[in-house]
């Protein structure tokens, strides 16, 4: 970031000035914006044309100058933007597309109330009539700051956490998960996969019963002894049909899916070379948003399929015999997410610290389901370690400490390894592998 930040004290207006003539668009929200991000970038190179983009997670507005200046003339931007920032950067790029992924509590301590950010984005929507806000309609809290735009492209693309979205920033009134939508006929959508760790189904996104949501006033909630007894007076605010959903049979790397315009019914095969539910979601989002940026479908889904790992995420390595795979995860949200991906053959190795750029306030631990990981021993490692151990032991988890990354594989026999770590744990670990030789 420190070309952008030199950049703007000698020219405020440089942002402004590089953005003009560009066709941008801009990726913002809790979790999965540099994977969103860099999904999207790939589908746009299809294009034959150079694309600039932040890949490095550089998404403050230095990042975003510091891109747009190391690629000048490129016709094409994707920028991943962080969510305080995106009032700010779309208003200096005007940006064609704004991708909405989802919101949840993170950095407390830093950033604040999650109902303060989605205030924010609201107003970025707001203020940028011209853009298409690919926006996920899973989630209550995009939705709402999505609501209000003049060109909304709502996108079921799931969501996994819900403890954020429990009432209305728009009605105050309580969120109800389930129940019948509006035209609750047609084919199911909705697919399923089984929590290897809970064996509890987890589902993707689409139009059936247990993917709706709506907001019920107070008043009316209190009076019913069943949520979805009979249907509350007036719907306020609620789920939004969706123009694209997803299905797939399967969340493992390299498993396709396929991606659904419900309009016409016409389906784009995906292979998505990433773990987990949420990257089935990001990839329909990018592979959405590449399409509003006049991308065609089918190379556009083709280079989706080149991204394997996202500034080290997913990476894989081998390390005094073991297989090692990297998990980032950072908030509540995102680590249940991480626990869905693991192997439950694997060893686990988890990390995590406390620095400015991850919170300091580490009361989110309590927040995080460990207690799935009951069963397996754990080694925990990180500034703030100590923290973890306390938790997954109240989780009744045997667990391990170990004072830094490297002497927590030592406890761990040779095999396979998951390593779930949390934002500077992760970069500090990775540049130490980098260093050592044993990651590229």
């Amino acid at each position: 970031m420190i070309g952008g930040k030199v950049a703007l004290k000698i020219s405020p207006n440089l942002l402004e000035h590089l953005a003009t003539g560009k066709k941008i668009a801009l990726v913002t929200g809790t979790n999965g914006k540099t994977t969103t991000t860099r999904m999207l970038s790939e589908a746009m190179t299809a294009l034959g044309r150079p694309v600039a983009s932040n890949r490095g997670g550089d998404n403050m507005t230095a990042g975003v100058l510091s891109a747009l200046m190391q690629s000048p003339d490129a016709p094409v931007a994707v920028l991943e933007v962080d969510e305080m920032h995106l009032e700010a950067i779309a208003n200096a790029t005007h940006p064609a597309v704004i991708v909405l992924l989802n919101l949840s509590r993170d950095q407390l301590d830093r950033v604040g109330e999650i109902s303060v950010i989605e205030r924010r984005i609201r107003a970025a929507v707001d203020e940028n009539p011209q853009a298409t806000v690919v926006a996920n309609v899973d989630d209550p809290l995009v939705t709402s700051a999505a609501w209000d735009a003049a060109r909304p492209l709502w996108v079921a693309a799931g969501k996994g956490w819900s403890g954020d979205s429990l009432t209305s920033p728009r009605t105050q009134g309580a969120i109800i998960y389930g129940g019948k939508t509006a035209s609750s006929s047609g084919p199911e959508t909705v697919t399923s996969d089984t929590n290897v760790l809970t064996g509890q189904k987890v589902w993707a996104s689409g139009q059936d019963t247990d993917a709706y949501w709506q907001s019920v006033p107070v008043d009316e909630l209190l009076a019913l002894d069943v949520p979805w007894e009979r249907p509350p007076s007036q719907v306020e605010f609620a789920r939004p049909e969706p123009a694209w959903i997803w299905q797939a049979s399967s969340f493992q790397e390299g498993e396709p899916m396929r991606a659904v315009e419900t309009a016409n019914g016409r389906e784009h095969e995906i292979v998505v070379n990433l773990p987990g539910r949420a990257n089935r979601g990001n990839a329909l989002q990018a592979f959405v948003a590449a399409l509003a940026l006049g991308a065609d479908p089918e190379p556009a889904a083709r280079s989706i399929r080149e991204v394997r790992n996202v500034a080290g995420r997913y990476a894989h390595l081998e390390v005094k015999g073991r297989k090692i795979r990297m998990l980032l995860a950072k908030n509540p949200a995102g680590w249940m997410e991480s626990l869905t991906m693991l192997n439950p053959e694997a060893q686990l190795v988890v990390g995590v610290n406390g620095q400015r750029a991850d919170g300091t306030d580490l009361s989110w631990l309590w927040d995080v389901n460990f207690e799935a990981l009951r069963g397996k021993t754990v080694v925990a490692t990180g500034e703030r370690g100590a923290d973890l151990q306390v938790r997954l032991n109240y989780a009744g988890i045997i667990t391990l400490w170990a004072p830094e990354v490297e002497s927590a594989l030592e406890q761990v026999p040779s095999g396979e390894v998951d390593m779930l770590l949390n934002y500077t744990a992760f970069r500090d670990a990775r540049a130490e592998f980098i260093a050592k030789g044993w990651l590229q």
